[in-house]
């Protein structure tokens, strides 16, 4: 069963309030410039060049099932770390961090069995939706990434 943490980042996406662990954070940057990737999954908008690695973006409007439109410049990016490599999420506005208390959080699988997120958080403000980055993408997703990025150093070499 996943723990949910006691430290989150929240960040909005059309005014709809999610949050990762604050652990899996690198750095929060605005938005920069994508390179498309020709075949990519819908779930990925391209990858960028974060210090020498290329970092695939991903497009939680697809994943969240919100209106879709293109990275816009006032975008910004959350440069996170999953166990299979490091992501960018693209969110409308950075809220900042967040300390969590036990009677706030509600485990998904408490809600909804098969719940995608990891957790909940009610605030007076309304609720945050916490989520496990290793979810973001799917196994399948995964690979594709892999594949690309892998065909895109080739071409650089």
């Amino acid at each position: 069963m996943y723990t949910l943490p006691d430290k989150i980042f929240h960040f909005t996406i059309e005014n709809c309030k999610f949050a990762i662990p604050l652990s899996t954070i690198d750095r929060v940057i605005r938005a920069v410039a994508v390179t498309i990737v020709p075949n990519a999954p819908p779930a990925i908008y391209g990858v960028i060049d974060y210090y020498g690695v290329l970092v695939p973006v991903i497009n939680l409007r697809y994943r969240f099932q919100l209106p879709l439109q293109p990275v816009r410049i006032d975008d910004v990016f959350i440069i996170a770390d999953s166990t299979k490599r490091k992501i960018a999420l693209v969110a409308d506005k950075a809220e900042g961090v967040i300390y969590t208390k036990a009677p706030e959080m509600v485990n998904s699988a408490d809600v909804e069995p098969g719940f995608e997120s990891a957790g909940l958080l009610r605030r007076e403000d309304g609720i945050i939706v916490i989520y496990d980055i290793e979810k973001f993408l799917s196994m399948q997703e995964e690979i594709e990434i892999r594949r690309l990025i892998s065909h895109l150093t080739q071409e650089t070499k």
